[in-house]
């Protein structure tokens, strides 16, 4: 279905108000309910979209709440997607941050404005070819590199030969195709994919969910627009744990939640992966009130966080308050953007819970 089909089906239930963006703004035009008949009007040409709508579409981390609650079935994340695509081909996006971390990404092939020469110096190890690639993401690699340190550990500790890119490593993406900005996109994948190809690269282990949805489900769509062959296998660190770790079960007294990314768990439907990594370790666990499927989002995707900070903060502070009132001394996570999202919130809140990626636990603990 296209947007206009989709549209069209929205039966106007009021079950999307779950969203978490309209739970902070509380204006209908926020709702993906609202957002919806908006976008019909306009597509039918009953209404022009001027800046404050526009604005109101993208206030939304794309976390597919809606799509889960949706009763009529409808396909809203590639809904909302197509949406701001549609917005960006027609000059009305992208918003003035999207715009500008586009800018930066075709200087540095990063949106941190990283230099891509010193992309892989967190590696302190010998590298090696292999067909096995461990793509550490943008965020591991500039802001959070002891998760790639960790990644690693753990890979070498499970007897996994593998390589990494370093400075051949280009962003993968994902933030500029959840904005609509598919162009940059192109770029990066023609990047990456041409040195997976030289590199005889067979499969690709990532430890960000970004990463993960955007090379295994994005990625093939993209090579087969480009007539090319895309079979290269895509891995999330937390499946290989789940099948491969095998751990010092120390019964850790201290309590500790899980938080579900949303690319991890809505996109790509991994749930009971880390959770049963978490048992495994031994780990005193306790689900908060709205896991899994129903799972808060942590406010930081679908651009959100950059153009939208108040809103996104404020996600974020929810979803750590709701991680304390489960008496967790640690929020975990599977998700490099999460967990530094989620720092940062918890930052604002006295620092009363540790956020930390399950990767870092297993690490310490796994058998040599």
């Amino acid at each position: 279905m296209n947007i206009r089909e989709i549209a069209a089906k929205c039966s106007r239930c009021g079950y999307c108000t779950t969203c978490p963006t309209y739970r902070i703004e509380g204006w209908e035009t926020v709702s993906p309910r609202g957002k919806i008949q908006l976008t019909l009007k306009y597509l039918n040409g009953e209404i022009n979209v001027d800046q404050k709508v526009v604005k109101d579409i993208f206030k939304c981390s794309v976390c597919g709440l809606c799509q889960e609650v949706c009763p009529v079935e409808l396909p809203l994340i590639d809904f909302w997607e197509e949406l701001r695509r549609e917005l960006v081909q027609k000059g009305m996006a992208p918003l003035s941050v999207h715009r500008k971390l586009r800018e930066i990404t075709f200087r540095n092939y990063n949106p941190y404005s990283g230099d891509q020469e010193r992309r892989g110096e967190w590696a302190d190890f010998e590298i090696k070819p292999a067909k096995t690639l461990y793509f550490a993401g943008c965020t591991a690699s500039f802001k959070l590199q002891n998760l790639a340190k960790s990644t690693a550990s753990v890979l070498n500790k499970l007897g996994i030969d593998f390589t990494i890119a370093g400075k051949n490593e280009y962003c993968c993406g994902s933030p500029f195709l959840r904005t609509g900005q598919k162009d940059i996109v192109e770029r990066l994948f023609e990047k990456n994919y041409r040195y997976w190809q030289k590199a005889g690269i067979e499969r690709v282990i990532t430890s960000c969910p970004g990463c993960y949805r955007t090379i295994s489900l994005d990625y093939p769509r993209i090579a087969e627009e480009k007539g090319y062959e895309f079979d290269i296998e895509v891995v999330h660190t937390v499946s290989i744990l789940d099948k491969m770790g095998v751990f010092e079960r120390v019964n850790i007294t201290a309590k500790a939640t899980y938080h579900d990314p949303c690319h991890l768990g809505r996109h790509m439907g991994m749930y009971e992966e880390p959770r049963n990594v978490i048992r495994k370790l031994g780990i005193d666990f306790v689900e908060m009130e709205r896991n899994r499927e129903q799972a808060l989002c942590c406010g930081a995707g679908g651009g959100l966080r950059s153009q939208f900070p108040e809103i996104s903060f404020e996600i974020g502070r929810q979803r750590v308050i709701e991680a304390m009132e489960t008496g967790a001394e640690y929020l975990i996570t599977c998700c490099p953007f999460c967990e530094y999202h989620l720092s940062k919130s918890a930052e604002k809140l006295g620092n009363k819970i540790k956020v930390v990626d399950l990767v870092e636990i297993a690490e310490r603990l796994i058998s040599p």
